[in-house]
């Protein structure tokens, strides 16, 4: 039996009476289809002054930071005292996903709760007006939102800003090796205290991207020289690329001077990831100040990881799937009511409904993600996309399900003119090094993880986007997805 993957536009109309409307629409239309499979917040509006109970959210994602780097994930260089700290007076998800290795799918995913095909952002294009973000939500239900990003990807013009009262975006800083403009972590915290003592009266939702510690890694001294005594533990000298690729070679825009081992380039990511650390800390002594800590939801991610030489791949992202580009940290705060640590799986669409039942708003769309305050089981499907690296009209993608992962490369990095597929033992494989995609073991396995694959790949919750369509799949895909039942 075949599955229609016709879209149910949503209307352009940016009224939140519409939106609802037309989302309650879409949930009707996917309920018989594929009911059962997510956490359903959909009845009512929002309030529209903001409930005295309700706390402040603030929301502090950090560019291209790998969890493993941190202290508080078991890092064993002092890159993040003051994270860790943070992380104390917290709840700390060990096993938390990206969706996309890249800042604009990936933080779309975050902001909306909706995967990179259903935004439409699997591309670094502009953010869909019909697309609604937790701004937005946050706004109806009487919050000041306000902004401060320091990533040129999340520019304003790109989408980003809408539902923001205040979105800062001044970048007026450029990279020292490419014509591209940011904001470092001194500059981000300065105007971030301000404008939390801006809006410190009112009930807000907060978001600050620090784009620290995004490559080209150039801390600043005193940080720059903090974790060169590591040099001499690795006398790997690589190769630099001709391209922005990290595929066995220092990508071209990464390259400082004549530098070109491995362990150095290591010492200046720790760098520049302590060095926000510091800024991170002030950051959170102003919150203290301001009387916010204590009672505000704070949230601390990133958007993506970075590669570090697994998988022959260093020092860049988007590029690849595996656990080095997607694997991000998660520590969420409020009060005093979370508290240790969490192994289950978690991913970035379950921020979106973790807030709405935290703030008691009734939300009104169907969304995938579950609120984390309950343990997860294994046997959730956790989804990552790509455009690949060779094309932009192809789609790579991965599965995390019982302990197992799977990788579908459309465009595989050796060409041999076929899929390729890569399949993980998570159990006991988490740094994904062993493919077992051949072992007889789990053929049975591999079968069901592909067809779950294949099915989130063709599912649109959300209407305004196909994830998948006539120019974004080969003519084996096409087969492969009316073999379990799908047809375009």
């Amino acid at each position: 039996m075949s599955k229609s993957l016709s879209p149910h536009p949503l209307p352009d109309s940016r009224s939140f009476v519409a939106r609802k409307n037309a989302a309650i629409m879409l949930w009707t239309s996917f309920f018989c289809a594929v009911g059962g499979l997510t956490t359903i917040i959909w009845l009512g509006g929002c309030s529209k002054k903001a409930s005295p109970d309700r706390p402040n959210v603030i929301l502090i994602t950090v560019d291209t930071l790998r969890p493993d780097h941190l202290g508080c994930y078991g890092y064993s260089k002092n890159t993040s005292p003051n994270i860790d700290m943070f992380a104390r007076d917290a709840m700390l998800f060990e096993k938390c996903y990206s969706h996309a290795p890249n800042t604009w799918a990936s933080i779309t995913s975050l902001l909306s709760g909706f995967l990179p095909h259903e935004t439409g952002v699997l591309l670094d294009r502009p953010v869909p007006h019909a697309l609604l973000m937790l701004q937005e939500i946050l706004k109806e239900a009487g919050y000041a939102t306000v902004a401060v990003v320091s990533n040129f990807v999340l520019r304003k013009g790109r989408g980003y800003e809408q539902g923001f009262d205040e979105y800062d975006a001044t970048m007026s800083r450029k990279e020292i090796t490419r014509h591209v403009t940011e904001r470092v972590a001194v500059d981000t915290t300065d105007r971030a205290i301000d404008l939390l003592q801006r809006y410190r009266k009112k009930r807000m939702f907060f978001w600050i991207h620090y784009q620290d510690p995004h490559g080209p890694y150039t801390p600043p001294q005193p940080y720059a020289g903090m974790f060169t005594s590591a040099l001499t533990n690795d006398s790997r000298n690589l190769a630099v690329n001709t391209t922005d690729s990290g595929y066995r070679g220092i990508p071209r825009y990464q390259q400082l001077g004549t530098h070109s081992n491995y362990a150095f380039y290591v010492s200046q990511y720790d760098a520049e990831t302590r060095y926000m650390d510091e800024h991170f800390k002030r950051l959170i002594d102003a919150i203290k100040t301001l009387g916010l800590y204590d009672d505000a939801i704070i949230i601390f991610s990133s958007d993506h990881g970075e590669g570090m030489g697994e998988q022959d791949y260093f020092f860049a992202h988007g590029e690849r799937l595996h656990a080095s580009q997607i694997r991000v940290p998660l520590i969420v705060k409020h009060g005093d009511r979370f508290s240790g640590r969490r192994t289950d799986f978690v991913q970035h669409i379950d921020i979106v409904p973790t807030l709405l039942k935290m703030l008691s708003l009734k939300g009104h769309l169907r969304l995938r993600g579950r609120d984390v305050r309950a343990p997860q089981s294994d046997t959730r499907e956790i989804f990552s996309e790509m455009a690949t690296m060779t094309t932009t009209n192809r789609v790579d993608s991965s599965l995390i399900y019982d302990g197992l992962k799977m990788i579908y490369l459309a465009d595989p990095y050796e060409p041999d003119g076929e899929d390729h597929y890569q399949l993980y033992d998570l159990r006991s494989d988490s740094l994904e090094q062993r493919n077992l995609i051949e072992d007889a073991t789990y053929q049975q396995q591999t079968k069901d993880l592909e067809e779950r694959l294949f099915r989130i790949r063709s599912e649109d919750f959300l209407g305004i986007a196909l994830p998948v369509s006539a120019n974004t799949l080969t003519e084996d895909e096409k087969r492969k997805l009316e073999a379990l039942g799908y047809s375009k």
